[in-house]
């Protein structure tokens, strides 16, 4: 410990005299980096440093160090919030957790997204990127088998869905990828068909059913389908002598790609599916409760459909997303038990290399102003189980190298990764 110490203190006193000798990083913010170095802390856990708004960084060069000695840092831009009138502050040490994501909404009134991005350049070969937000930290470097087994045991999680379009389906892809490296392993169990239509066999999979019985129709999403995974794993918690116990952690992607629709009616009484004109009533009531409700719910709000093909596909009309924002609310109020922790992602930004981004991009702001309006309620107070996340619109804005450029509603396999491991974080967190 005292030979990590010395070395920190020597590579410090390296950097601190180039940056002096050569006046090229941060010759106005010394006191600033200062900070940075003097919080940051090494090992399995990554930096919670304490930086301030309008600090432009430019890549710095770690050496000396035995964690960080072949990293090269780059602080990217500030996300700083919209209201002026919120002063800056550090950034706060304390692990995120989904009730201190409730209190920011609560005070600023509005989704929380400011903070620094550092990318990470491990042996100048490979990039990596972490997000400090301004009021939190996300710890963790990696969400390891010790680390996700405790949090499943202790949170009692059994089943976790995403609800929403293809970038719903690639962040559950994400979540699988992790909890595949931390539990057994995770086997693809089941899947409709990409043909652009839900299979009633995939929902009514224990029901007898005549297809006059349903309706479902067009997805208007080539890439969506619903799938499931089943991961199962074995604990023998701290006691070798205790008995190994196994478990089976669900995973299930929903295909959605409205707020509100009816393309998947139920036309008459079904054993325990009621008839309903609404999809997401269909899922919340009936569908979800067949078997095990799931402990976490993810909704990935499609606001990118409702641009490209649904509701708001031109300027002036977001406001068209109110009543079924409404609606859903009220079904999510009304269905989901208390057990079950629900969390709401709006969409990362489109990618520039859409010809029509710049008439898109703020729409999709515009779409999550409204969001964020009409949920601020729920969102926002403590005594329910309804929870925000990161606006995804502003977080994704400075990450260019992670956008798709020929595909410009996706980000690049990272960002999910990213996103999916904050997410199983804050979780596990609260």
């Amino acid at each position: 410990m005292r030979q990590q110490i010395i070395a920190f203190l020597l590579s410090v006193t390296i950097l601190w005299s180039t940056i002096y000798l050569n006046n090229k990083i941060l010759p106005q913010n010394n006191s600033a980096f200062v900070d940075y170095f003097r919080q940051h802390v090494f090992g399995d856990r990554i930096a919670c440093a304490s930086l301030w708004d309008r600090i432009n960084f430019t890549e710095l060069g770690f050496t000396g160090s035995p964690n960080f000695g072949k990293y090269a840092v780059a602080m990217y831009e500030h996300l700083n919030w919209k209201s002026s009138n919120i002063p800056p502050s550090p950034i706060n040490c304390s692990a995120c957790t989904n009730l201190l994501l409730k209190e920011v909404v609560r005070n600023n009134h509005q989704i929380p997204f400011n903070g620094t991005w550092l990318r990470y350049v491990i042996n100048k070969t490979t990039d990596r990127y972490h997000f400090h937000p301004r009021f939190c930290s996300f710890s963790e470097k990696a969400l390891t088998k010790r680390y996700i087994r405790r949090c499943l045991a202790k949170k009692n999680i059994r089943k976790i869905v995403t609800i929403g379009d293809s970038n719903s389906q690639r962040l559950m892809g994400a979540i699988v990828r992790i909890l595949s490296t931390s539990l057994d392993r995770c086997n693809h169990v089941a899947r409709e068909s990409r043909n652009h239509k839900p299979n009633p066999k995939y929902y009514l999979r224990n029901v007898p059913f005549n297809l006059s019985d349903v309706s479902f129709h067009d997805y208007s999403c080539a890439s969506c389908a619903s799938r499931r995974y089943i991961c199962p794993y074995s604990t023998t918690g701290k006691d070798p002598k205790r008995k190994r116990e196994n478990h089976n952690l669900v995973l299930e992607q929903i295909a959605n790609t409205r707020i509100i629709d009816d393309g998947r009616r139920i036309k008459v009484k079904l054993g325990q599916f009621l008839p309903t004109n609404i999809t997401q009533e269909f899922l919340l009531r009936d569908y979800f409760r067949a078997e095990h409700y799931p402990d976490i719910i993810l909704f990935q709000m499609p606001f990118l459909h409702e641009i490209y093909y649904g509701r708001v596909r031109s300027p002036g009309t977001t406001w068209k997303l109110r009543e079924p924002l409404k609606k859903l609310r009220k079904l999510i109020t009304k269905y989901v038990p208390s057990t079950t922790s629900v969390y709401w992602l709006p969409n990362q930004d489109i990618c520039e290399s859409d010809s029509r981004a710049s008439f898109r991009n703020p729409l999709l702001r515009e779409s999550i102003d409204v969001f964020s309006e009409e949920m601020e309620s729920i969102l926002g107070s403590p005594s329910n189980n309804i929870f925000p996340f990161f606006d995804l619109f502003e977080l994704s804005r400075p990450i260019k190298s992670l956008h798709l450029v020929n595909d410009a509603p996706h980000m690049k396999e990272e960002w999910y990764d990213i996103i999916a491991k904050y997410i199983l974080e804050l979780h596990c967190n609260s």
